[in-house]
Formats: C-alpha cells, sequence, structure tokens
C-alpha cells in the first residue's frame, strides 16, 4: 500500500495509521473513509465503482438519410415543389 498519497475519498494525506486498501486494483484508503464509502472503490472503472455497467440493448434501427438514393429523392422532390410553387405563383 502507498502511505504518501492521499486517500481518494476525503483527500487527506494517508501518512497517519488505520489504512485499508480496495482488494482489487489496492488504492490506499483511511479506513474510516472505506466505511464512510460503503467499502466501495472511489477509483473510475474499478470492480466495485459506484457506477457499474450496464448492458447494452439491442441496436437500434433507423433511416439512413446520408443513403445518396435518399438524398436524391428529397432533393429531387425539393425542387420539384419550389419550381412548382413560383410557377403557380407567377402564372395564375
Amino acid at each position: 500500500m502507498d502511505h504518501d498519497g492521499k486517500c481518494g475519498i476525503c483527500l487527506q494525506s494517508l501518512a497517519a495509521g488505520g489504512l485499508t486498501a480496495c482488494p482489487e486494483c489496492r488504492t490506499s484508503y483511511h479506513a474510516e473513509c472505506w466505511i464512510f464509502n460503503r467499502r466501495k472503490c472511489a477509483v473510475y472503472g474499478c470492480w466495485k465503482s459506484p457506477f457499474p455497467r450496464r448492458r447494452l440493448g439491442p441496436p437500434q434501427q433507423h433511416a439512413d438519410i446520408f443513403n445518396p438514393w435518399f438524398l436524391g429523392v428529397l432533393v429531387t422532390s425539393v425542387v420539384g415543389l419550389l419550381v412548382w410553387s413560383f410557377y403557380n405563383w407567377f402564372n395564375p
């Protein structure tokens, strides 16, 4: 255990006695701080992290709007609508 650093929970010096360490990553803590933090490691990504990883759901299906066929139909429709609108505006 490293006794020269700081506690990851209270950020005070670890020079005093009564230390404990995370069983997985061996990060040192004051014994009181370890109990206060419900015996969970404060290091992000440690297996006792307070932020557990969730399983990902199935991939989402979505429309590919950058598909050349889709963009071609969209642009053609918009240009056609604009031409038709201007034609009917100026030729009643």
